[in-house]
């Protein structure tokens, strides 16, 4: 990898500390209030930022195979991939109890 290539994350963790820290207090309150089988309606906004930004399309190997050991697939496709972070952040955000600090 060349010194100008970019640096993508590695882990699943990593890259849900970095999608919720610039997370607006309306999209977190929006998650937070999902429920688990609504997530797949992300895939094609939310899923698309995170396989794009992240580079699962660019070959970030190591973040497909944190994703394949988070979800017990080893043959996970990227596409997948990206819903095993949405379903990670969306635990992220439901355990925060960002819902009952603002009511």
């Amino acid at each position: 990898m060349s010194a100008t290539a970019k640096q993508y994350p590695k882990t699943v963790a990593e890259v849900v500390d970095i999608l919720h820290a610039n997370m607006t207090l309306n999209k977190e309150f929006f998650l937070a209030s999902a429920e688990e089988q609504d997530l797949i309606d992300l895939h094609f906004s939310l899923g698309t930022e995170i396989r794009d930004d992240f580079g699962l399309w660019a070959g970030n190997e190591a973040l497909l195979q944190s994703c394949r050991e988070l979800s017990g697939d080893a043959n996970l496709h990227v596409d997948d991939a990206s819903m095993v972070i949405i379903r990670t952040l969306w635990e992220k955000v439901k355990k925060s109890n960002v819902l009952d600090d603002h009511q």
